[in-house]
């Protein structure tokens, strides 16, 4: 059995916080993350450097800021009076790789001391923590000086797996699920999990309209040319929605997790099963009347 995923699991605290494990990415040149914040209010870390975030209440979404490094949009000479035919005022990114891929190491050292590199701000960005949070009661996490203590619950889960599903947990494969389901319905041209790095399922619906509308449209014949003759083709609307399904459905235990799946699957293919109503002839499957309403006699 795999290790439960304590990355989604929130400790409620006798004294009424909630405790966040929110550890940040550290690797070299990642966005500095600059707040977090529970449902729009600011969370406070427990102590220095603690990857424990806190607030005052249990939270519904969980979002971080983070501040991207400066893009360098190239080098400039640090004296621009000492600017030559072999080294330009200015060098671009790609002029820069060039010279540094075919620079000896002195070569290199040179560039350096001549060159300074250009950079450009970039502007803050919010990211959602994906939960589910299973609330725990307990007190705040131990520190290095406390006493050793050694868990035993998921030793003896793993030695009794039939008592597993008594225990927090959580199924996987929500989003993979919905996203089959819902690519192979009727009217749905299209389903991406995630698009252009936007996560969720991206979904495009091709509507009908109401009193259905056709055009005209000529056959292709072998060398892909449009011939004299045609039929005509039902015309239709393009919908699209962005449904932020999560992985996976977390629970205190099984039967409660599967009960949370079974509501979430008919919640998000009920939303594509409102979006695929028929498309009004009168505004023409955008929403409003440019003309005015008098026009089609509402």
């Amino acid at each position: 059995m795999a290790t439960p995923d304590f990355a989604h699991y929130a400790i409620q605290h006798p004294d009424g916080r909630w405790l966040y494990h929110l550890p940040g990415d550290t690797q070299w040149g990642q966005p500095q993350r600059t707040g977090v914040y529970a449902d729009g209010q600011p969370m406070t870390q427990l102590t220095k450097d603690s990857p424990w975030w806190v607030t005052d209440h249990q939270a519904q979404r969980i979002t971080a800021t983070y501040q991207p490094n400066p893009k360098t949009t190239g080098y400039t000479l640090k004296d621009p009076d000492t600017a030559s035919v072999r080294y330009p005022a200015r060098l671009t990114v790609d002029e820069w790789k060039a010279r540094r891929e075919d620079a000896t190491d002195d070569e290199h050292e040179r560039l350096w001391s001549l060159y300074q590199s250009v950079v450009e701000p970039q502007d803050e960005y919010e990211e959602e923590i994906e939960g589910s949070w299973v609330p725990l009661e307990g007190s705040e996490p131990r520190d290095s000086d406390s006493l050793p203590w050694i868990v035993e619950i998921a030793y003896g889960i793993t030695q009794r797996p039939e008592y597993a599903h008594c225990f927090p947990g959580y199924i996987d494969g929500l989003r993979d699920h919905l996203h089959k389901l819902i690519k192979h319905r009727h009217g749905v041209r299209h389903c991406f999990d995630g698009y252009q790095g936007q996560p969720g399922l991206h979904v495009t619906l091709e509507v009908p309209f109401d009193k259905p509308v056709t055009r005209w449209q000529a056959r292709i014949g072998r060398n892909g040319q449009k011939l004299k003759s045609g039929r005509d083709v039902p015309v239709t609307v393009d919908r699209r929605l962005v449904l932020p399904v999560p992985p996976r459905v977390h629970g205190p235990n099984y039967a409660t997790a599967q009960a949370e799946w079974e509501q979430q699957v008919e919640f998000w293919l009920g939303i594509v099963e409102e979006a695929s109503v028929k498309a009004c002839n009168a505004c023409g499957g955008t929403g409003h009347v440019p003309d005015g309403a008098e026009k089609y006699g509402a």
